[in-house]
């Protein structure tokens, strides 16, 4: 795992806890009413209207919250595991808007979940310090239907986006 993909699972995590943390605020606090109610214990009472409240208003935002960040993964891994270098094809890629994947993008460089990468006016994402690939790829290109990034393995490969079968030579006659 990256060391941009275990900050964004801190931020994840943290985020959960927030919201498990609100939801069972919610469950326990109505108890806490009823016993400080019943009792004629007013701080119990309190503390459980306000776990009531915080839970009943908060753990729906904490959710979403959370799930927004967890979208946020299929991003990161994109960028970082597919090697895809442009917000349109990581658009493509996921099924999603250009605006929704270029405001995911921000976020992560903003959050320090992409370390050394800028995105440029046109989409382009770049990374400042190119890893080399660690996979035991021989050769990457790109597939000529739809700019998928491909990895070779052999000498054709069925683009794991568009389904179209590409061979090696194809793509060296074009560059």
């Amino acid at each position: 795992m990256s060391e941009n993909a275990k900050n964004l699972k801190k931020i994840k995590n943290k985020g959960l806890a927030v919201a498990a943390a609100l939801s069972v605020g919610l469950v326990a606090g109505i108890p806490m009413i009823v016993l400080g109610a019943t009792n004629g214990i007013t701080a119990v009472m309190v503390i459980g209207i306000v776990l009531v409240v915080l839970g009943f208003y908060g753990a729906p935002v904490a959710w979403t919250q959370y799930a927004s960040k967890a979208g946020y993964s299929s991003t990161l891994a994109a960028i970082e595991e597919e090697d895809i270098d442009t917000i349109e094809a990581i658009a493509q890629h996921l099924g999603k808007r250009d605006k929704t994947v270029r405001a995911s993008v921000d976020w992560l460089i903003s959050h320090g979940c992409l370390k050394g990468y800028t995105v440029d006016k046109d989409g382009n994402i770049k990374d400042s310090v190119k890893k080399p690939r660690t996979r035991g790829f021989v050769d990457v290109g790109k597939c000529p239907n739809c700019n998928a990034p491909l990895e070779w393995t052999a000498d054709a490969v069925v683009c794991p986006y568009c389904g179209m079968t590409v061979k090696r030579r194809d793509i060296e006659d074009k560059k």
